[in-house]
């Protein structure tokens, strides 16, 4: 019988000010992440992962950075970032035998758990970047599929608090994420395709 769990690694409010600063940076200028992400104390993931902290940690998510708090960020140059803050999983002996996530330093979960606790976690962070941009520019939501994207227009860049199917699990588990595009570079990828480019470039 499945088992289902909601993990939660918690955007603080340092860690909205770290990345709104990012957010403030041209997305493709490799240095000047590296840069500021060192400033805010984030290392690199290969150097992470080989730390006292994740020695009983089988399962690491491949990532590009480590946040002091335990996200794993996805960096790596083509215009946007890509921070997980909660997934919603059935450890069911099928993709999953175990619960990865609860064991990961910086991260809980709670057993039983399910949608309503995973929308609160999402709910929660966009009230966060609400209470320091205002109200969003659009929250776009796929009742159907239980996905929200929830976004801002800046300066340079979107910044996007997301929900919906995890692409790594094959689309069988949930992610809540934080994710910085580019609204200029031509090749930086957006969650919903040209659909939302043309939405948050205009």
């Amino acid at each position: 019988m499945a088992e289902e769990f909601v993990a939660l690694c918690p955007v603080t409010e340092e860690l909205v000010s770290q990345l709104l600063a990012l957010a403030e940076l041209d997305l493709t200028d490799d240095d000047a992440i590296e840069a500021r992400m060192r400033e805010a104390g984030w290392p690199d993931w290969s150097q992470a992962v080989r730390g006292p902290a994740y020695e009983e940690t089988p399962d690491v998510p491949d990532a590009t950075h480590v946040t002091p708090q335990g996200h794993f960020v996805t960096c790596d140059g083509d215009g946007s970032l890509h921070l997980p803050f909660a997934y919603l999983y059935s450890v069911d002996g099928g993709l999953l035998d175990e619960d990865c996530w609860g064991t990961l330093p910086g991260w809980t979960s709670e057993e039983g758990a399910w949608r309503p606790e995973f929308d609160a976690h999402f709910a929660a962070v966009v009230q966060r970047f609400t209470d320091r941009l205002g109200l969003p520019n659009h929250d776009i939501r796929q009742p159907r599929y239980d996905t929200r994207y929830v976004s801002w227009r800046l300066e340079h860049n979107a910044l996007i608090v997301g929900q919906g199917p995890e692409p790594l699990s094959y689309h069988q588990f949930e992610d809540a994420h934080v994710y910085l595009v580019s609204r200029t570079a031509k090749d930086a990828p957006f969650p919903d395709g040209e659909r939302m480019r043309a939405l948050l470039t205009t």
